[in-house]
């Protein structure tokens, strides 16, 4: 906390999280080769508590919302989806095939952009090949994205048709004025037609929301809330922070007056303590990061299954998260690959059966302590047995850390394990960096930064401000006059 700003709700904190996307960045490694990251996957073990998990994503998307993170490799032009999703299942196929967790239950399965509407009749192709893999099952939460704009009633149905138990889409807020500053259509009018599509037939029907954009009020942030809660139509809602320093685009907005600048730390603050208490109030409960489900409207098999993936990160050291197509990132004990943002770059190296990863940007770093780190993103909270039996890969400033955030109130102990308060879940973002190691949070730190001078670039014309921008794998052509 600096000196010049109060402490936020009587926290330790000045100021919430300034990234929520990738806590598990780590430093860059020049020297690493390609061989040794395939040695690693194919050898990566399947330990006690592993779960297997996928994220496929689909980077095409006709709209560019300046808040978005995964803008970095979004093309507009979705023509050749059908090629594209021959070879996302074919990347699929591979990477699975390495593991030691093949044939093993899949937990759960996310396809999400971008919009994966516009694959259109190619999702039948994705969803066959999915639910052909050995492992898949009744027990594996599918969940699937689309955008409200370009979504259309045939997809739809070919989602029913193959038992889709999640749909997701972006609302972000229903203010004119702030969905104009992101650059997103300023109206709504899908929303009705595509819940009428939907119709009670696919369990999970999930609106996200945002609070800390540009122009947002506390009042706009409860109006957005009341209005989806109160919609019988929507059985979730997922409210993520707005982190500046993952948005280039929206930091250039900013930067030459485009967009106003974002609330106060405060405001922000209470958004977010509005919103989890709006929930609470109303009788939902956590089922994903910042995901919160009415256990009224959906079916309790249903339910039980959901993983609450949405924050597309390993939930633990033992977890294979396998992040299939560009931009994805896939992390396996002592594995992490992320892989080339560019479409064209990574249909190349797929088509070559090549290994379509950012070499550089992987590691081989074995993240023992991660179901620390992590516990405040995930709803289960953390089981003590687990939380006694990483001890050995804890430094004592994490284990002094954990402790002191117990006495503050940010997370609750009981005899089973340990649970964010609300207050916690209002700073979960920055309960994450603490915990982390010391080079944890200075890669995290160094992201943040990276997004923050890239934006800056752009708005003054050493940079364009076009998806590209946040493609953070060729971030140095736009950072070379900082």
């Amino acid at each position: 906390m600096t000196d010049d700003r109060p402490a936020l709700l009587g926290t330790r904190y000045d100021e919430l999280a300034r990234n929520t996307i990738d806590y598990w960045m780590q430093p860059d490694a020049p020297t690493l080769s390609e061989r040794r990251l395939v040695e690693a996957v194919e050898h990566a073990p399947a330990l006690a508590n592993a779960s297997l998990r996928l994220y496929l994503h689909v980077p095409y998307c006709a709209q560019r919302c300046r808040f978005c993170a995964f803008s970095g490799g979004n093309s507009l032009d979705w023509r050749q989806a059908e090629d594209y999703a021959t070879l996302l299942v074919r990347q699929l196929k591979d990477t699975w095939g390495r593991t030691t967790m093949r044939g093993k239950p899949i937990r759960s399965v996310n396809i999400g952009g971008g919009s994966p509407d516009l694959l259109g009749d190619s999702i039948d192709m994705v969803l066959d090949a999915i639910k052909a893999l050995p492992g898949f099952g009744p027990g594996t939460d599918l969940g699937v994205e689309f955008t409200l704009a370009t979504v259309k009633p045939a997809f739809i149905e070919r989602l029913v048709a193959h038992g889709v138990s999640k749909v997701s889409f972006g609302v972000q807020s229903l203010d004119p004025a702030v969905r104009g500053y992101t650059r997103q259509p300023k109206t709504l009018v899908h929303l009705e037609r595509v819940l009428e599509w939907i119709d009670g037939r696919i369990p999970v029907v999930n609106a996200d929301l945002i609070t800390g954009l540009p122009g947002q009020t506390r009042e706009g942030v409860a109006a957005d809330l009341d209005s989806l809660i109160g919609d019988p139509r929507v059985t979730a809602i997922s409210s993520y922070l707005l982190t500046v320093g993952a948005a280039p685009a929206l930091v250039a907005a900013i930067d030459s007056g485009k967009a106003p600048a974002v609330p106060a730390p405060l405001d922000q603050a209470l958004m977010r303590l509005e919103t989890y208490g709006a929930f609470r109030r109303s009788g939902w409960i956590r089922r994903g990061t910042n995901t919160y489900v009415d256990p009224r409207a959906v079916p309790q098999d249903v339910l039980s299954r959901m993983a609450g993936d949405e924050c597309i990160g390993a939930s633990s050291y033992e977890t294979f998260l396998l992040g299939i197509g560009p931009q994805a990132v896939s992390s396996l004990p002592g594995v992490r690959l992320e892989n080339l943002v560019d479409i064209a770059a990574w249909s190349d190296a797929v088509g070559r059966d090549a290994l379509p990863v950012c070499v550089s940007k992987c590691s081989t770093v074995h993240q023992r302590d991660m179901a620390l780190w992590t516990f405040p993103l995930r709803w289960e909270g953390l089981p003590r047995a687990r939380w006694e039996a990483m001890q050995d890969a804890l430094t004592p400033q994490q284990v002094g850390t954990f402790e002191a955030l117990q006495h503050e109130g940010l997370i609750t102990a009981s005899e089973d394990g340990f649970a964010l308060s609300l207050l916690g879940e209002v700073f979960m973002g920055q309960l994450v960096r603490d915990l982390k190691s010391n080079d944890g949070r200075a890669a995290v730190d160094a992201y943040i930064a990276e997004g923050e001078a890239l934006g800056h670039a752009a708005s003054r014309g050493d940079a364009p401000d076009v998806n590209v921008l946040n493609n953070r794998q060729h971030a140095h052509r736009w950072l070379r006059r900082e």
